[in-house]
């Protein structure tokens, strides 16, 4: 029985950091402000149009900036903000945008 009750709280504790809401972190590290609320109406035509975009590839991008891998003119506004950003909440937001239609 107590196996059970711990392996129950392992899994309730890890449920909470797999269920990061996208959307909220999408607002929260001000991704809105140049790629548009609805990651369609971006504030300079330059910058991406993010809804739909494939999950795999958008967190890719994003880990890249992080990182300095992607290091070109477009992402130096993104650098600072994705120091912000964890690995975690980087997947969260690409699935979200992922989804946006």
């Amino acid at each position: 029985m107590k196996k059970v009750l711990v392996l129950a709280a392992a899994i309730a504790v890890s449920a909470p950091a797999l269920a990061l809401d996208g959307a909220k972190l999408y607002q929260e590290k001000t991704c809105w402000s140049c790629h548009g609320k609805d990651a369609k109406k971006t504030l300079m035509p330059v910058y991406p149009k993010l809804a739909g975009q494939n999950a795999a590839y958008a967190e890719q991008q994003m880990k890249d900036i992080k990182s300095g891998a992607r290091n070109n003119g477009q992402t130096a506004a993104m650098k600072g903000v994705m120091g912000l950003v964890n690995d975690e909440e980087i997947k969260a937001i690409a699935d979200y945008l992922s989804k946006l239609k």
